[in-house]
């Protein structure tokens, strides 16, 4: 393996603990859901920089959904601002953060993070309802 290309093996901690980590969701074991996303999380961290990245799926993206769905709306918050601070403009990230924002009464912040979602979709037509179709109740798209 190269020094700036990643390879498979690289990825492959990320794939186990978004798959362990959904699972447990859906066993109602939420502790070892957040443990086993958050070890995806800084297992994709430790990613090289690549174009297409090395893992496409976003792991805060997917735990933010499922602390969302958990009510833990601060803690995805959280995770959406970390993302926003890696990836500016995220359209996911950004409906995400608006969501938790929302959740939490904090409505001038999500106003404001309106326009950057309008901004960073504005040629998509069918947007999704949530960070990330994993999250129970979120399979569709908003017209």
């Amino acid at each position: 393996m190269s020094a700036t290309k990643a390879s498979i093996i690289d990825a492959l901690p990320v794939a186990e603990a978004m798959l362990e980590g959904e699972l447990a969701f859906r066993e109602g074991k939420l502790d070892a859901a957040w443990a086993a996303l958050r070890r995806g999380i800084a297992a994709e961290d430790r990613l090289v920089y690549d174009e297409p990245p090395g893992w496409m799926i976003p792991v805060r993206h997917t735990m933010g959904a499922l602390l969302m769905s958990a009510g833990e709306y601060a803690e995805a918050e959280r995770l959406y601002r970390e993302d926003q601070d890696k990836h500016p403009g995220n359209g996911w990230t950004l409906l995400g953060l608006r969501q938790a924002l929302e959740a939490q009464s904090k409505n001038d912040e999500a106003a404001q993070i309106t326009s950057q979602l309008e901004a960073a979709w504005k040629r998509v037509v069918d947007r999704p309802t949530s960070s990330c179709l994993c999250a129970p109740g979120k399979g569709g798209t908003a017209g």
